[in-house]
């Protein structure tokens, strides 16, 4: 039995209706992975801005000479990386929206790079070109002139410029880091095909929760969203085990329906394939217990959101300064339904 694939009527309006979707059985696990529909416990929402998102992105990767020519620009225009950022912002206004479609845009034409063997094997590109990237976000202006040729790089000094405008230098600080860590953890990705190194599921999963780019995507939240949230309730237990459900439901769920591509490029950063060679599993068994593990994840979030209230009141932290907590916690359900909803639509994952 083949499973039915998730067809949208429009990608980028309100009127959005996916088709009907029958759970593949035992035998589905076998031919369009991609489509293995998962039950995430929040609610569908896009925003209404994709249009004027989706032209603004396109004359942006043009202009920053990140595409050129018509098969990549056709490229483009399949992944349709605005679609990214209509499913997982919807509530933002069309400045935040075009923000992140940049942005993921941007990575979508990078990301490939790691597993480039001409990337890997040439003796320092990989490093020099993510210190190149860390030296964009560095609170020094110095190092910014030396980074003025790549269009990766020029890019990216545009993406970090608007990322910051209106945010606290405590945000800035913070998601500095972040993104210190997530060019750091890339570096590493590429050491590894390098090495042919092989990992085995932890080892995988603390690598994949920083290359995934989770934390980016939650301060983008906070950007488009026009709040902050106190660094004492982030790091919280409750809003940190959410936090970490989060980031692994987006991996995760990515991971699968990535899969095909991923595998038929010869790439063993995934989930699957980590889980079939450390456990010698079939691939059904590999994903039912994705399956699992998504489900535990999701249930923890909701549990850990549920004890939020109670938590801000043993600390008696006044209502009126709970919303920005609230708001995130909203945020963070939207982003794990997003990344599912995006990846079952986009062309990104097409062979």
């Amino acid at each position: 039995m083949k499973s039915e694939a998730i067809t949208p009527v429009s990608r980028l309006d309100g009127s959005v209706e996916f088709s009907a979707v029958t759970l593949p059985g035992p035998r589905a696990f076998q031919e369009e992975l991609r489509f293995w529909p998962f039950d995430l416990p929040f609610p569908y929402r896009i925003s209404h801005e994709g249009d004027r998102v989706a032209a603004h992105n396109r004359e942006w990767v043009q202009r920053m000479g990140l595409v050129s020519g018509e098969a990549a620009l056709r490229r483009h225009d399949r992944y349709g990386m605005s679609l990214f950022a209509c499913l997982n912002y919807p509530d933002a206004p069309r400045e935040g929206l075009e923000l992140v479609s940049d942005w993921v845009s941007w990575w979508a034409i990078w990301s490939d790079l790691p597993d480039d063997p001409a990337f890997v094997q040439e003796p320092g590109r990989a490093e020099r070109f993510f210190a190149s990237l860390t030296a964009v976000a560095s609170p020094s202006p110095q190092p910014l002139a030396s980074v003025s040729t790549d269009p990766h790089i020029n890019a990216f000094t545009d993406i970090w410029r608007r990322w910051c405008e209106g945010m606290s230098p405590q945000f800035i600080r913070r998601t500095r880091k972040n993104w210190v860590d997530w060019f750091a953890s890339y570096r590493t990705r590429s050491e590894h095909r390098r090495e042919s190194r092989t990992l085995d599921v932890e080892e995988y999963l603390t690598l994949r929760d920083v290359t995934g780019g989770g934390l980016l995507e939650m301060d983008a939240a906070e950007r488009v969203g026009g709040y902050e949230v106190q660094p004492e309730f982030l790091e919280s237990p409750p809003l940190e085990a959410m936090r970490h459900s989060a980031t692994r439901v987006i991996n995760i769920t990515q991971d699968v329906q990535s899969l095909a591509k991923e595998e038929a490029a010869g790439d063993q950063h995934n989930l699957v394939i980590v889980l079939e060679r450390q456990q010698n599993l079939t691939r059904e068994k590999a994903l039912r217990q994705i399956h699992e593990r998504i489900r535990g994840y999701t249930d923890s979030f909701l549990r850990n959101e549920a004890e939020m209230p109670q938590f801000l009141d043993m600390l008696m932290v006044p209502v009126e300064e709970r919303t920005s907590i609230y708001r995130y916690a909203a945020d963070l359900r939207q982003l794990m339904r997003g990344c599912v909803d995006f990846c079952s639509a986009s062309g990104r994952y097409d062979l």
